[in-house]
């Protein structure tokens, strides 16, 4: 339990090519929730909505963990602000999407390829 409890924590740093590898795994694990959820709902199964619920909440977890880890290797002292910016620029991208949402989504993905790309200066990680 101790080897999956350090995936869900707010503690150590990861490079880029886990924080990549990461996103990957929690994006297709929310893709696989919110699916049950939505085909929950419009074909009324309150199982399968619960169902896909209980895979959205571990992965939407996984992946603000994720993100933390890498804004602290990078951005040790702004860890927290930074994590609290991203999220809250990529919940804003959604009720945007008319008007500067674009520019958002853009600033996120250049944003996203620089925590992927750049070089921490870690030598080893701990998270």
């Amino acid at each position: 339990m101790e080897k999956v409890k350090k995936y869900f924590e707010f503690s150590g740093t990861i490079n880029g090519l886990n924080y990549f590898l990461r996103n990957l795994l929690s994006t297709f694990v929310a893709f696989i929730g919110g699916y049950s959820v939505g085909y929950g709902l419009g074909s009324q199964d309150m199982g399968l909505t619960t169902i896909g619920f209980i895979v959205l909440a571990p992965a939407m977890w996984f992946s603000i963990a994720t993100i933390y880890k890498r804004l602290s290797a990078l951005f040790p002292n702004n860890a927290t602000i930074l994590t609290v910016a991203m999220l809250t620029m990529q919940v804003l991208v959604q009720f945007t999407q008319d008007s500067v949402g674009p520019f958002i989504n853009l600033g996120l993905f250049i944003f996203g390829l620089y925590l992927i790309f750049k070089d921490s200066g870690i030598e080893n990680h701990e998270g």
